[in-house]
């Protein structure tokens, strides 16, 4: 009696093991992606342009700048997209998953603007009192899944979910 309770709480806790690790590793494209998303927070607001410039898929427009010019206008155009706290409330309540699922009015549209297929972006949305804070990450194609080289493509709103907190 004893040896078939044994057997049955082993199944039991290799069945939770497998369940565990599975929701773990599908929910690892969320925190790499958020991940990225603190880096490019702390190089946006530390100033450190070597690391801003790895984070960010540069726009057409910007690839034929010196690296101070291309630091320059990215610090200018996303120091008030991003913050600590707005990162807190993406992570906590945004919708996470392929470019094409979360915005597919905008994928083509926002993939061809940054140069890269919109299979290979992922985003994060969310929608509160009339804010829709929008970030679309690239994954290097050549790096493979697996701790994949992302890179932000869009970053629109985040810091003003900091100020709607509930």
């Amino acid at each position: 009696m004893k040896v078939g309770r044994i057997i049955a709480l082993l199944a039991v806790l290799v069945l939770v093991g497998g369940a565990l690790r599975y929701f773990w590793r599908q929910a690892e494209p969320r925190r790499n992606s958020f991940h990225t998303l603190q880096q490019f927070n702390h190089a946006l607001a530390s100033g450190d342009t070597p690391q801003l410039l790895a984070l960010v898929s540069q726009p057409a427009a910007l690839q034929g700048r010196t690296s101070a010019e291309q630091s320059e206008f990215l610090v200018k155009a996303l120091r008030d997209e991003i913050s600590v706290e707005g990162l807190a409330v993406l992570q906590r309540d945004g919708a996470f998953g392929s470019l094409t699922n979360i915005f597919p009015a905008e994928a083509k549209t926002w993939s061809n603007q940054a140069g890269v297929k919109p299979e290979d972006c992922v985003a994060f949305k969310l929608e509160r009192n009339g804010i829709r804070a929008e970030v679309v990450l690239v994954q290097n194609p050549d790096r493979g899944t697996q701790n994949a080289e992302l890179r932000i493509v869009r970053c629109n709103n985040v810091k003003q979910l900091a100020a709607d907190k509930l």
